[in-house]
Protein backbone atom coordinates (compact mmCIF):
# COMPACT_ATOMS: atom_id res chain seq x y z
CA UNK A 1 0.00 0.00 0.00
CA UNK A 2 1.58 3.69 -1.11
CA UNK A 3 2.20 5.39 1.70
CA UNK A 4 -0.24 8.70 1.92
CA UNK A 5 0.73 12.24 3.24
CA UNK A 6 -1.62 13.19 5.91
CA UNK A 7 -4.14 15.62 4.68
CA UNK A 8 -5.11 17.82 7.34
CA UNK A 9 -4.32 21.74 7.40
CA UNK A 10 -4.98 24.87 9.37
CA UNK A 11 -6.95 27.93 8.92
CA UNK A 12 -5.84 30.85 10.60
CA UNK A 13 -8.15 34.01 11.75
CA UNK A 14 -6.15 36.57 12.53
CA UNK A 15 -6.96 38.21 15.91
CA UNK A 16 -9.31 40.89 14.52
CA UNK A 17 -11.13 38.54 12.40
CA UNK A 18 -11.77 36.42 15.57
CA UNK A 19 -13.24 39.25 17.27
CA UNK A 20 -15.00 40.34 14.47
CA UNK A 21 -16.99 37.23 14.02
CA UNK A 22 -17.38 36.92 18.05
CA UNK A 23 -18.85 40.45 18.20
CA UNK A 24 -21.17 39.93 15.29
CA UNK A 25 -22.46 36.47 16.59
CA UNK A 26 -23.24 38.03 20.10
CA UNK A 27 -25.21 40.88 18.40
CA UNK A 28 -27.27 38.10 16.80
CA UNK A 29 -28.11 36.65 19.67
CA UNK A 30 -29.02 39.19 21.90
CA UNK A 31 -29.39 42.91 22.58
CA UNK A 32 -26.13 44.12 21.82
CA UNK A 33 -24.83 42.82 25.14
CA UNK A 34 -22.64 39.74 25.71
CA UNK A 35 -25.74 36.85 26.80
CA UNK A 36 -24.25 34.96 28.98
CA UNK A 37 -27.12 34.50 31.13
CA UNK A 38 -29.39 33.36 27.65
CA UNK A 39 -32.09 35.71 27.95
CA UNK A 40 -31.84 35.94 23.97
CA UNK A 41 -35.14 34.11 23.09
CA UNK A 42 -37.05 36.87 25.35
CA UNK A 43 -35.37 39.52 23.87
CA UNK A 44 -36.02 37.53 20.05
CA UNK A 45 -39.45 37.03 20.90
CA UNK A 46 -40.69 40.55 21.56
CA UNK A 47 -38.28 42.19 19.24
CA UNK A 48 -39.35 39.80 16.29
CA UNK A 49 -42.93 40.77 17.36
CA UNK A 50 -42.98 44.55 17.60
CA UNK A 51 -40.15 44.68 14.41
CA UNK A 52 -40.21 42.28 12.41
CA UNK A 53 -36.75 41.63 9.93
CA UNK A 54 -34.64 44.12 11.93
CA UNK A 55 -31.21 43.22 13.71
CA UNK A 56 -28.74 45.30 16.10
CA UNK A 57 -26.52 45.12 13.42
CA UNK A 58 -28.57 47.54 10.86
CA UNK A 59 -26.93 50.56 11.50
CA UNK A 60 -27.65 52.15 8.45
CA UNK A 61 -31.19 51.49 6.59
CA UNK A 62 -29.85 51.73 2.64
CA UNK A 63 -28.03 49.45 2.95
CA UNK A 64 -31.22 47.02 2.04
CA UNK A 65 -31.08 48.73 -1.05
CA UNK A 66 -27.35 47.89 -1.56
CA UNK A 67 -27.68 44.68 -1.10
CA UNK A 68 -30.50 44.24 -3.65
CA UNK A 69 -28.99 46.37 -6.11
CA UNK A 70 -26.15 44.39 -6.23
CA UNK A 71 -27.25 41.07 -6.67
CA UNK A 72 -29.94 42.74 -9.24
CA UNK A 73 -26.42 43.61 -10.69
CA UNK A 74 -24.67 40.02 -10.60
CA UNK A 75 -28.05 39.24 -12.26
CA UNK A 76 -27.61 40.84 -15.00
CA UNK A 77 -24.21 39.74 -15.62
CA UNK A 78 -24.23 35.90 -14.36
CA UNK A 79 -27.71 34.28 -14.84
CA UNK A 80 -27.48 31.02 -15.48
CA UNK A 81 -24.15 30.41 -14.47
CA UNK A 82 -22.58 29.60 -10.57
CA UNK A 83 -22.86 32.63 -8.48
CA UNK A 84 -19.67 34.04 -8.31
CA UNK A 85 -18.64 34.99 -4.74
CA UNK A 86 -15.81 36.79 -5.91
CA UNK A 87 -17.42 39.32 -8.51
CA UNK A 88 -20.21 39.59 -5.01
CA UNK A 89 -17.31 41.05 -3.21
CA UNK A 90 -16.05 42.95 -5.89
CA UNK A 91 -19.60 44.85 -5.75
CA UNK A 92 -19.82 45.23 -1.88
CA UNK A 93 -16.33 46.62 -2.16
CA UNK A 94 -16.94 48.92 -4.82
CA UNK A 95 -20.21 51.03 -3.22
CA UNK A 96 -18.51 50.86 0.55
CA UNK A 97 -15.36 52.62 -0.83
CA UNK A 98 -17.56 55.42 -2.21
CA UNK A 99 -19.11 55.31 1.28
CA UNK A 100 -15.97 55.67 2.71
CA UNK A 101 -15.78 58.94 0.59
CA UNK A 102 -18.57 60.63 1.98
CA UNK A 103 -17.45 60.26 5.91
CA UNK A 104 -15.31 62.79 8.14
CA UNK A 105 -14.93 59.82 10.65
CA UNK A 106 -15.07 55.86 9.82
CA UNK A 107 -15.94 55.26 13.60
CA UNK A 108 -19.22 54.96 14.21
CA UNK A 109 -20.54 56.07 10.62
CA UNK A 110 -22.00 52.61 10.23
CA UNK A 111 -19.79 52.14 6.95
CA UNK A 112 -20.58 47.56 7.45
CA UNK A 113 -16.23 46.46 6.99
CA UNK A 114 -14.69 49.13 6.38
CA UNK A 115 -11.61 48.58 8.54
CA UNK A 116 -10.90 45.88 5.97
CA UNK A 117 -11.70 47.95 3.30
CA UNK A 118 -9.26 49.98 4.46
CA UNK A 119 -6.55 47.35 4.36
CA UNK A 120 -7.90 46.45 1.22
CA UNK A 121 -8.92 42.87 2.44
CA UNK A 122 -12.07 41.29 3.08
CA UNK A 123 -14.31 41.67 5.53
CA UNK A 124 -14.94 38.19 8.09
CA UNK A 125 -18.85 39.71 7.91
CA UNK A 126 -20.66 40.98 4.79
CA UNK A 127 -23.20 43.32 4.59
CA UNK A 128 -25.57 41.19 2.70
CA UNK A 129 -25.53 38.64 5.25
CA UNK A 130 -26.36 41.44 7.68
CA UNK A 131 -29.40 42.85 5.84
CA UNK A 132 -30.76 39.72 4.15
CA UNK A 133 -33.13 38.92 7.10
CA UNK A 134 -34.71 42.42 6.51
CA UNK A 135 -35.28 41.74 2.48
CA UNK A 136 -36.79 38.36 3.36
CA UNK A 137 -39.04 39.45 6.49
CA UNK A 138 -40.33 42.67 4.71
CA UNK A 139 -41.17 40.82 2.04
CA UNK A 140 -39.18 42.56 -0.88
CA UNK A 141 -36.99 39.57 -1.61
CA UNK A 142 -39.51 37.69 -3.87
CA UNK A 143 -39.53 33.65 -4.27
CA UNK A 144 -37.76 32.25 -6.80
CA UNK A 145 -37.57 28.45 -8.83
CA UNK A 146 -38.48 25.85 -6.05
CA UNK A 147 -38.25 27.80 -3.23
CA UNK A 148 -41.67 28.32 -1.15
CA UNK A 149 -41.48 31.82 0.09
CA UNK A 150 -38.29 34.71 0.22
CA UNK A 151 -34.91 32.36 -0.49
CA UNK A 152 -31.97 33.08 2.17
CA UNK A 153 -29.09 34.45 0.71
CA UNK A 154 -27.40 30.66 0.52
CA UNK A 155 -30.70 29.19 -1.13
CA UNK A 156 -30.69 32.12 -4.15
CA UNK A 157 -26.49 32.02 -4.76
CA UNK A 158 -27.13 27.59 -4.85
CA UNK A 159 -29.83 28.29 -7.18
CA UNK A 160 -28.28 30.74 -9.19
CA UNK A 161 -27.92 28.69 -12.30
CA UNK A 162 -31.53 28.25 -12.40
CA UNK A 163 -32.37 31.88 -12.33
CA UNK A 164 -32.58 31.90 -16.33
CA UNK A 165 -35.23 30.05 -17.94
CA UNK A 166 -36.81 29.15 -21.94
CA UNK A 167 -40.11 30.56 -22.30
CA UNK A 168 -42.39 27.85 -23.84
CA UNK A 169 -39.32 25.64 -24.44
CA UNK A 170 -38.13 27.98 -27.18
CA UNK A 171 -34.08 27.73 -27.23
CA UNK A 172 -34.18 31.95 -29.02
CA UNK A 173 -36.25 33.11 -25.97
CA UNK A 174 -35.12 32.94 -22.04
CA UNK A 175 -36.00 35.20 -19.06
CA UNK A 176 -34.56 35.68 -15.80
CA UNK A 177 -36.07 35.46 -12.67
CA UNK A 178 -37.25 38.80 -10.76
CA UNK A 179 -35.43 38.49 -7.13
CA UNK A 180 -37.12 41.65 -5.77
CA UNK A 181 -40.44 43.14 -5.53
CA UNK A 182 -40.68 46.46 -7.63
CA UNK A 183 -37.72 47.52 -6.07
CA UNK A 184 -37.23 51.67 -6.81
CA UNK A 185 -33.96 51.52 -9.63
CA UNK A 186 -30.47 52.13 -8.56
CA UNK A 187 -29.30 55.68 -8.92
CA UNK A 188 -27.85 56.46 -12.46
CA UNK A 189 -24.23 56.41 -11.01
CA UNK A 190 -24.74 53.00 -9.27
CA UNK A 191 -22.18 51.02 -10.86
CA UNK A 192 -19.55 54.27 -10.77
CA UNK A 193 -16.55 53.24 -9.17
CA UNK A 194 -14.76 56.19 -7.50
CA UNK A 195 -18.55 58.65 -7.29
CA UNK A 196 -19.40 59.66 -3.78
CA UNK A 197 -22.40 57.57 -1.99
CA UNK A 198 -24.16 58.13 0.68
CA UNK A 199 -26.83 57.00 3.45
CA UNK A 200 -29.45 59.30 2.68
CA UNK A 201 -33.08 57.43 1.14
CA UNK A 202 -34.22 59.40 -1.80
CA UNK A 203 -37.98 59.79 -1.42
CA UNK A 204 -39.18 57.05 -3.15
CA UNK A 205 -36.63 54.23 -1.13
CA UNK A 206 -37.87 55.68 2.18
CA UNK A 207 -41.71 55.40 0.70
CA UNK A 208 -41.10 51.94 -0.37
CA UNK A 209 -39.85 50.98 2.71
CA UNK A 210 -42.78 52.62 4.41
CA UNK A 211 -44.77 50.25 2.23
CA UNK A 212 -42.92 47.08 3.10
CA UNK A 213 -42.99 47.99 6.81
CA UNK A 214 -47.05 47.62 6.73
CA UNK A 215 -47.17 43.69 6.06
CA UNK A 216 -44.37 42.98 7.89
CA UNK A 217 -45.68 41.29 10.69
CA UNK A 218 -46.79 37.40 10.24
CA UNK A 219 -49.16 36.64 7.55
CA UNK A 220 -48.60 39.83 5.97
CA UNK A 221 -49.98 42.03 9.58
CA UNK A 222 -48.99 45.10 10.15
CA UNK A 223 -46.65 45.25 13.06
CA UNK A 224 -45.84 48.07 15.53
CA UNK A 225 -42.63 49.38 13.45
CA UNK A 226 -45.14 50.46 10.75
CA UNK A 227 -47.47 52.47 13.28
CA UNK A 228 -44.55 53.96 14.90
CA UNK A 229 -43.07 55.32 11.44
CA UNK A 230 -46.26 56.25 10.27
CA UNK A 231 -46.90 58.72 13.16
CA UNK A 232 -43.29 59.59 13.30
CA UNK A 233 -42.72 58.47 16.93
CA UNK A 234 -38.87 58.63 18.04
CA UNK A 235 -38.81 58.36 21.65
CA UNK A 236 -35.57 57.85 23.77
CA UNK A 237 -37.83 54.93 25.69
CA UNK A 238 -39.84 52.09 24.03
CA UNK A 239 -41.85 52.66 27.41
CA UNK A 240 -43.03 55.93 26.64
CA UNK A 241 -47.10 56.57 26.79
CA UNK A 242 -46.39 57.94 23.11
CA UNK A 243 -45.38 54.28 21.92
CA UNK A 244 -48.49 53.20 23.56
CA UNK A 245 -50.79 55.66 22.21
CA UNK A 246 -50.25 54.32 18.57
CA UNK A 247 -50.32 50.50 19.83
CA UNK A 248 -53.23 48.28 19.59
CA UNK A 249 -54.57 46.90 22.70
CA UNK A 250 -52.61 43.45 22.23
CA UNK A 251 -49.58 45.34 21.51
CA UNK A 252 -49.74 47.21 24.57
CA UNK A 253 -50.07 44.29 26.45
CA UNK A 254 -47.41 42.89 24.81
CA UNK A 255 -45.29 46.34 25.75
CA UNK A 256 -46.55 45.65 29.30
CA UNK A 257 -45.04 41.87 29.56
CA UNK A 258 -42.11 42.95 27.87
CA UNK A 259 -41.26 45.86 30.01
CA UNK A 260 -41.27 43.27 32.88
CA UNK A 261 -39.20 40.86 31.35
CA UNK A 262 -36.98 43.27 30.76
CA UNK A 263 -36.90 44.28 33.90
CA UNK A 264 -35.93 40.89 35.72
CA UNK A 265 -33.01 40.53 33.05
CA UNK A 266 -31.77 44.07 33.81
CA UNK A 267 -31.30 42.35 37.53
CA UNK A 268 -29.93 39.35 36.28
CA UNK A 269 -27.01 40.64 34.66
CA UNK A 270 -26.40 43.13 37.55
CA UNK A 271 -26.23 40.38 39.52
CA UNK A 272 -24.08 38.46 37.51
CA UNK A 273 -21.71 41.58 36.87
CA UNK A 274 -21.35 42.18 40.12
CA UNK A 275 -20.44 38.31 41.09
CA UNK A 276 -18.10 38.33 38.05
CA UNK A 277 -16.57 41.86 39.58
CA UNK A 278 -15.81 40.26 42.92
CA UNK A 279 -14.31 37.13 41.59
CA UNK A 280 -12.12 39.29 39.32
CA UNK A 281 -10.99 41.43 42.43
CA UNK A 282 -10.38 37.99 44.32
CA UNK A 283 -8.55 37.12 41.26
CA UNK A 284 -5.82 39.80 41.24
CA UNK A 285 -6.60 41.07 44.76
CA UNK A 286 -8.19 44.61 43.42
CA UNK A 287 -11.05 46.29 44.76
CA UNK A 288 -13.61 47.50 41.85
CA UNK A 289 -16.86 48.66 42.85
CA UNK A 290 -18.39 50.00 39.71
CA UNK A 291 -20.82 46.68 39.65
CA UNK A 292 -21.09 45.90 42.91
CA UNK A 293 -22.14 49.19 44.07
CA UNK A 294 -24.46 49.95 40.92
CA UNK A 295 -26.47 46.27 41.94
CA UNK A 296 -28.65 48.14 44.60
CA UNK A 297 -29.52 50.87 43.06
CA UNK A 298 -30.33 48.35 39.47
CA UNK A 299 -32.54 46.54 42.14
CA UNK A 300 -34.73 49.11 43.41
CA UNK A 301 -35.20 50.58 40.07
CA UNK A 302 -36.54 47.47 38.63
CA UNK A 303 -38.06 45.81 41.68
CA UNK A 304 -40.98 47.25 41.28
CA UNK A 305 -41.48 45.76 37.40
CA UNK A 306 -39.61 42.81 38.06
CA UNK A 307 -42.57 41.44 40.52
CA UNK A 308 -45.13 42.12 38.66
CA UNK A 309 -43.70 39.71 36.03
CA UNK A 310 -46.47 36.93 35.48
CA UNK A 311 -43.95 34.30 34.67
CA UNK A 312 -46.35 31.50 33.09
CA UNK A 313 -47.70 34.60 31.03
CA UNK A 314 -44.56 35.36 29.70
CA UNK A 315 -43.62 31.45 28.85
CA UNK A 316 -46.79 31.35 26.66
CA UNK A 317 -45.73 34.27 24.76
CA UNK A 318 -42.39 33.78 24.36
CA UNK A 319 -41.95 30.02 24.25
CA UNK A 320 -39.08 30.04 26.32
CA UNK A 321 -37.76 26.71 27.79
CA UNK A 322 -38.01 25.44 31.02
CA UNK A 323 -34.65 26.14 32.18
CA UNK A 324 -35.08 30.05 31.36
CA UNK A 325 -38.61 30.01 32.91
CA UNK A 326 -37.18 28.86 36.27
CA UNK A 327 -33.84 31.20 35.90
CA UNK A 328 -36.52 33.68 35.62
CA UNK A 329 -38.55 32.50 38.82
CA UNK A 330 -35.32 32.52 40.71
CA UNK A 331 -34.68 35.80 39.91
CA UNK A 332 -37.93 37.06 40.94
CA UNK A 333 -37.63 35.17 44.04
CA UNK A 334 -34.64 36.30 45.09
CA UNK A 335 -36.00 39.78 44.20
CA UNK A 336 -39.04 39.61 46.14
CA UNK A 337 -36.82 38.34 49.25
CA UNK A 338 -34.28 40.94 49.36
CA UNK A 339 -32.00 38.48 48.75
CA UNK A 340 -27.64 39.15 49.62
CA UNK A 341 -25.73 38.20 46.45
CA UNK A 342 -24.67 35.53 47.94
CA UNK A 343 -27.39 34.11 47.69
CA UNK A 344 -28.19 33.85 44.19
CA UNK A 345 -24.70 33.36 42.63
CA UNK A 346 -25.36 29.71 42.82
CA UNK A 347 -27.70 29.85 40.46
CA UNK A 348 -26.11 32.28 38.47
CA UNK A 349 -22.92 30.23 37.92
CA UNK A 350 -25.37 26.99 37.04
CA UNK A 351 -27.04 28.96 34.46
CA UNK A 352 -24.03 30.27 33.15
CA UNK A 353 -22.23 27.02 33.04
CA UNK A 354 -25.10 25.16 31.61
CA UNK A 355 -25.32 27.79 28.12
CA UNK A 356 -21.48 28.43 28.33
CA UNK A 357 -19.43 25.05 29.52
CA UNK A 358 -15.69 25.39 30.64
CA UNK A 359 -16.42 29.26 28.63
CA UNK A 360 -18.87 30.84 31.38
CA UNK A 361 -16.64 33.83 33.27
CA UNK A 362 -17.82 32.45 36.41
CA UNK A 363 -15.91 28.89 36.49
CA UNK A 364 -13.16 30.15 34.45
CA UNK A 365 -10.34 32.52 36.30
CA UNK A 366 -8.43 33.18 32.58
CA UNK A 367 -12.01 34.24 30.46
CA UNK A 368 -12.37 36.54 33.55
CA UNK A 369 -8.90 38.30 32.89
CA UNK A 370 -10.69 39.22 29.80
CA UNK A 371 -14.21 40.63 30.64
CA UNK A 372 -14.96 44.06 31.05
CA UNK A 373 -18.76 45.45 30.76
CA UNK A 374 -20.74 48.67 30.98
CA UNK A 375 -23.36 48.39 33.74
CA UNK A 376 -25.96 46.11 33.26
CA UNK A 377 -29.21 47.64 31.60
CA UNK A 378 -32.73 46.39 30.18
CA UNK A 379 -33.37 44.42 27.11
CA UNK A 380 -34.42 47.31 24.53
CA UNK A 381 -35.42 44.55 21.89
CA UNK A 382 -33.89 46.85 19.45
CA UNK A 383 -35.36 49.97 19.81
CA UNK A 384 -32.20 51.97 19.99
CA UNK A 385 -31.67 50.78 16.14
CA UNK A 386 -35.49 50.85 15.14
CA UNK A 387 -36.11 54.53 16.25
CA UNK A 388 -33.13 55.91 14.40
CA UNK A 389 -34.45 53.47 11.19
CA UNK A 390 -37.72 55.43 11.69
CA UNK A 391 -36.18 58.92 11.57
CA UNK A 392 -34.31 57.79 7.99
CA UNK A 393 -38.22 57.12 6.40
CA UNK A 394 -39.15 60.10 8.16
CA UNK A 395 -36.43 62.40 7.25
Amino acid sequence: MANVLPAIGWFMLSEADRDAAERFLSTLSSDGTRDELGFAPIHFAFADRFFPGTSVQHAQLRYVFFVAWTYQELLTKSAGENFDRDRLFEIERRYSTRLMRTVDQLENSGISGWRKYQANERPVVRASTIYWTALRSWQIAKPVVAIEGAPTEAQLQGLWPRLMMREDGDAQRTSTAILFDDLPQPPPDWVHKTKPLNFELRPEEAKYIRRKWRTAGDAGTRPLLSRLAEAGVTTESLWSSTVRGVATREEREWLKLAERAASVACIARAAYAAVVEAKRNADHGTDNAMHIEALPRLVAEHRRAALELDVEELREATDIDANLTNFVRAIIEWVSADGQLSSIRRKLEERERDLKNERAYLLNAKRREEWRKGVAAPLDYRWPVVREMIKRVRG
